[in-house]
């Protein structure tokens, strides 16, 4: 185990192919002082055997445990192990170890011992710190068996107090400190100051954060609070007194500490579960009890100091044996019910029985299960099935009535959203993350001070819950600009204001989240000035196929302050009177500081708005299936960029009434077309009810249709 070789050597002239080892060699130790002697093995035994490392070792992966707080001690697995196997488990008796009594002799006089001088800065980060101190200490090996024991799960012996303190942590589940107590007069729980310094037992430097958990003697730092203790405050060889810390910290606390510092350790992955805040007296007495043990002369040199605030409850969990078997589909025995929840140390109170019968508890939910495992009846309902066994149900269906499902209009919207801009104005969804930053808002010249902040954000730069789908929108662009001529992308996504909405954050709360809603954003960019028309176009063309043709969408001068957009060609978007959203050209000088390099359009339009619209004017028709083919035709031809899509479609689709479709295939501009020119491309569907048409009432329609388009629009009419 410590790197040396076993190979042939010589030794006094006689060749020798093994070697005779001191403890430490074989990783069984710290003594080099000579070989280990084995008096009492037999010939044959396996050396295993004879050292009783030969346990058979259970490995439970991490991932299997990360609700399961209690599970993180042997205790606590041997608890789940007879719940399972129905047998009664062998609990560990404190009530014979007293650390509260304690008194010193003067003479003949009896005085109580003051407790340690502590202080908890705020009990939301540590919800409990106990703490003894000890006097008496002799620092030596730990006796063979605990040693053996430790070695046996991984472990490296170190010396008696580190392995009492490590053995209670695996037994009970609950991590203790051991300090060196000389130069510590109190003890203060508090945040890290920024940039703060301590060296920690791995002997490292460390820079700390300011947030950062400690335990300070009330000027520098003696331990990174749950995660691991300082050089300067550790035990070594000389120490004679100690003082043996049982804590409970915030959860969260210690795993953001422990990410931070890059520093895991068999303390902080107990922690970070949420640990039984109940726990920390017990594992203070037993390791106090196996240090006095180990060391008759070991005295309790201080009154026990228990600082917390008033643990929290979960409250009695209402709980019908009816609802169970209507939820596991099948009848479940109340004896096994009740017998599975009592094993695991639930304790039931009958309030009564339901309307069939069936029997109702509240269940109290006991300790070591309520920091984050169990608080809704459907997780006593997990309890009782998963030792019940799911093997244990019948393979049958349940019966259940079909029903037509409840139609969800936003998802429809949505659905017709999408399906308009991307195949009729040929745009490009976006997904873009529900984040953004300071520094992304303030290129956009975006007031970002009333914007949510995140608590614990996935990069700096994802800080904020955004309020608009602009900043997503406009880092597509910068992305992709150099790869096509124009873009048209859009979005519908959720925006976060910063008031309460009508959902609670949990079952448990009051408090709600923030309210959002959804937004559809549409960004176009190009090298040509026609890109706010287009955006016009687009807008109006969403609006006619989206709630009627009859739907008439205006286009009004705005003064509202929108702080990117261009000072002339910004407008607010109306239909029927009502603002649904706003439309402006990117300024040159937001375009610049965001690194555009094209001419940018962005339209935002309220989803709700969009929806009451559909909800109260959209029109549903219904048509025979034709009985006559249609015929299509193609048309191209060049405009004015200025003209909207909109009126284009309008003047074909209601020039003639054997038009029964128009649909545009295609846009262009370019310099082949000059400056301020757009090129459009349509498939025009005609048909009629009673005949089949001939081409020649087509094309003379067609030709018809060209002359009125050069006419109206001066079309310049282009061949395919």
């Amino acid at each position: 185990p410590n790197g040396v070789e076993i190979k042939e050597t010589e030794i006094r002239g006689e060749k020798s192919q093994g070697m005779i080892c001191a403890e430490d060699e074989l990783g069984l130790g710290h003594s080099h002082e000579g070989i280990m002697i084995i008096d009492k093995g037999k010939p044959g035994q396996s050396f295993a055997s004879y050292l009783k490392l030969d346990d058979i070792i259970i490995e439970v992966d991490n991932k299997s445990l990360s609700n399961r707080p209690d599970l993180w001690g042997h205790h606590g697995l041997a608890r789940e192990i007879s719940a399972i196997l129905n047998t009664k488990l062998k609990e560990i008796d404190f009530s014979d170890i007293s650390l509260g009594a304690t008194v010193q002799k003067k003479g003949k006089e009896v005085s109580e011992l003051k407790p340690l001088d502590i202080k908890i800065e705020n009990y939301n980060l540590c919800p409990r710190y106990m703490a003894i101190k000890l006097d008496g200490i002799e620092i030596k090996e730990s006796p063979s068996w605990l040693q053996e024991r430790l070695i046996a799960v991984g472990l490296k012996p170190i010396n008696n107090i580190v392995d009492i303190t490590n053995y209670v942590m695996l037994d009970l589940g609950q991590p203790l400190h051991a300090f060196e107590a000389k130069n510590i007069a109190k003890i203060v729980v508090r945040s890290a100051k920024k940039d703060e310094m301590i060296k920690t037992l791995d002997d490292k430097d460390r820079k700390l954060e300011d947030g950062q958990l400690l335990i300070t003697d009330g000027q520098k730092a003696i331990a990174i609070a749950g995660i691991m203790g300082s050089a300067d405050s550790a035990i070594s060889p000389e120490t004679k007194t100690i003082i043996i810390e049982s804590a409970n910290f915030d959860a969260a606390t210690i795993r953001q500490g422990s990410t931070k510092l890059g520093l895991r350790t068999d303390a902080s992955m107990r922690y970070e579960k949420a640990l039984d805040p109940l726990l920390t007296e017990n594992a203070l007495k037993m390791a106090v009890k196996m240090i006095q043990k180990d060391n008759k002369k070991v005295t309790i040199a201080s009154g026990l100091s228990d600082l917390h605030q008033e643990f929290k409850i979960v409250p009695e969990i209402a709980f019908d044996l009816g609802w169970l078997d209507k939820i596991v589909g099948q009848e479940i025995p109340a004896a096994k019910s009740k017998e599975i929840l009592n094993n695991l140390s639930f304790i039931l109170t009958p309030t009564g029985k339901d309307q069939e019968g069936k029997e109702t508890f509240s269940v109290k939910v006991p300790s070591n299960r309520a920091t984050k495992d169990i608080s809704i009846k459907e997780d006593l309902a997990e309890e009782v099935m998963r030792l019940y066994g799911y093997n244990n149900l019948s393979a049958k269906l349940p019966l259940v009535a079909m029903e037509v499902p409840t139609k969800n209009e936003e998802i429809i919207l949505e659905h017709r959203i999408q399906t308009i801009l991307a195949q009729e104005s040929k745009l490009t969804e976006a997904y873009n993350y529900s984040f953004t930053s300071e520094d992304e808002l303030k290129k956009l010249n975006l007031d970002f001070t009333n914007y949510i902040k995140l608590v614990n954000p996935i990069s700096k730069q994802h800080t904020l819950l955004r309020q608009n789908l602009l900043p997503g929108l406009i880092g597509n662009v910068r992305t992709n600009q150099y790869r096509y001529d124009s873009l048209g992308l859009f979005e519908i996504g959720s925006v976060f204001l910063n008031v309460f909405g009508n959902l609670k954050k949990n079952s448990h709360s009051e408090e709600r989240l923030p309210y959002q809603e959804k937004q559809v954003g549409i960004i176009l960019a190009g090298d040509k000035n026609e890109i706010f028309g287009a955006a016009k176009s687009i807008v109006s063309n969403l609006i006619y196929s989206l709630i009627s043709p009859q739907m008439e969408t205006s286009f009004m001068p705005t003064d509202a302050h929108i702080g990117y957009s261009d000072k002339e060609l910004k407008a607010g978007i109306n239909v029927l009177g009502k603002n649904i959203g706003t439309i402006a050209k990117v300024s040159e000088n937001i375009a610049k500081s965001n690194g555009l390099k094209k001419i940018v359009a962005m339209v935002e339009l309220s989803f709700n708005e969009l929806l009451k619209l559909a909800k109260n004017y959209g029109y549903k028709q219904y048509h025979a299936t034709p009985k006559y083919p249609p015929m299509v035709r193609d048309l191209a031809f060049v405009i004015d960029a200025k003209i909207l899509y909109n009126d284009i479609r309008e003047a074909l689709k209601n020039f003639n009434e054997l038009i029964t479709s128009v649909e545009l295939f295609d846009v262009y501009s370019g310099d082949k077309l000059g400056q301020n020119k757009k090129n459009l491309a349509f498939h025009i569907i005609y048909q009629s009810n009673d005949r089949t048409l001939t081409a020649e009432e087509i094309d003379t329609i067609q030709t018809e249709l060209i002359n009125h388009l050069q006419s109206k629009f001066e079309a310049q009419i282009r061949n395919f």
